[in-house]
């Protein structure tokens, strides 16, 4: 009858929880990787960060998820037999991170809790979407008054719209006046070019939700 919900027999029941089971299978095996694979001999590049440790990876992981590695391996092709070495502009704990995403897909959520910046500073510099994104929606979900410009200005240049867009959102229902906010002062004297422009995009936001409210 119409409206009733539709009822699954067993056997589309089960069906369905072997499909599901299959995926599951199908992740794990995909993000799942022997630990001993991760060091020499097996990897042929070597990663260190700014502490001077080092992260061990593979050419092809790397270049066939970022097309800005797959230029620079082409660069680099034939200048050694070695290794290939590369100095990263991270520290150890987020170059960790950085790695563990091109072969997982993801990030633990501690490490996402405490890198989700310098994650997102690394995804726009070597063009990597996904974990663009997931910086983004973390990041999104931390907007605190402490933090307004330090992520307007982090969403500006990582080119990150969602940020932007929810830190204009967040000063102007929660302030109005950006220069309300703690921080203004020294904002303005880093970059009053940029605190323009926020306050330009709040006035904006602000007159959209007064218009919305009046209709």
């Amino acid at each position: 009858m119409k409206g009733m919900p539709l009822m699954c027999s067993n056997v589309e029941v089960k069906m369905l929880k072997d499909e599901m089971q299959k995926l599951k299978d199908k992740q794990t095996f995909v993000a799942s990787w022997d630990p001993q694979t991760m060091l020499p001999p097996f990897t042929d590049v070597v990663m260190q960060a700014t502490d001077g440790r080092l992260v061990h990876s593979h050419a092809s992981t790397l270049t066939g998820k970022s097309e800005v590695f797959k230029e620079m391996f082409l660069r680099m092709k034939g200048t050694n037999d070695g290794p290939i070495e590369l100095k990263m502009d991270m520290d150890h704990e987020a170059l960790q991170s950085f790695v563990h995403f091109f072969y997982t897909g993801s990030v633990n959520d501690e490490a996402m809790d405490s890198l989700a910046d310098e994650l997102l500073r690394a995804a726009e510099k070597y063009k990597i979407p996904l974990l663009h994104q997931c910086c983004q929606e973390k990041l999104v979900n931390s907007i605190h008054p402490d933090k307004i410009f330090q992520l307007y200005v982090l969403g500006i240049k990582c080119d990150a719209h969602e940020l932007v867009q929810a830190v204009i959102n967040y000063a102007a229902i929660s302030f109005g006046d950006v220069s309300e906010i703690d921080g203004y002062e020294e904002f303005l004297k880093d970059d009053p070019a940029l605190v323009a422009k926020l306050c330009n995009s709040v006035v904006k936001r602000l007159k959209k939700l007064k218009d919305a409210h009046i209709d």
